[in-house]
């Protein structure tokens, strides 16, 4: 596959049922709702998917998924790191631990989740309870990190 002939952007709202249909496809839960930024890696069909959504004024990334056959190439990757770039707020994200090392790559860090916001605190509660999660945050691109 031709890196140089994707392309990255974000989905206009009327274009959200677009990315449901991948992630009916793919991802096997989620759906995106207009009230979300959704962005994306396609040349023509969508190849990975992210969502960043609001909860209590925090912004929290999910919905990351890559079509299974093209996973292991850096999609994912390359898609947050363009997501990330555009960035200026703080970001919260709940993987699951074996994704540690690659939301580490990116420049999150875990977080106690005694530390969330209310909402998203509750949230990652319900998440937790049925499969072990991290918690994780990315600073932000106006905010030093420390390596």
């Amino acid at each position: 596959m031709d890196l140089n002939s994707l392309q990255f952007c974000q989905l206009q709202k009327d274009q959200i049922p677009l990315v449901n249909q991948f992630y009916k496809q793919v991802y096997k839960k989620g759906l995106a709702n207009k009230s979300e930024q959704v962005f994306v890696i396609k040349n023509q069909q969508i190849l990975c998917a992210a969502r960043l959504k609001t909860v209590q004024g925090a912004t929290l990334l999910t919905g990351v998924a890559c079509l299974p056959a093209l996973r292991g190439q850096g999609l994912a990757s390359n898609l947050l790191t363009q997501l990330l770039s555009a960035q200026i707020q703080t970001i919260y994200c709940f993987p699951y631990p074996h994704l540690q090392i690659f939301y580490q790559r990116l420049g999150f860090q875990t977080l106690e989740a005694a530390t969330l916001p209310e909402k998203l605190g509750i949230q990652y509660q319900r998440y937790n309870s049925r499969k072990p999660l991290l918690c994780m945050i990315y600073a932000g691109n106006n905010v030093n990190k420390s390596a």
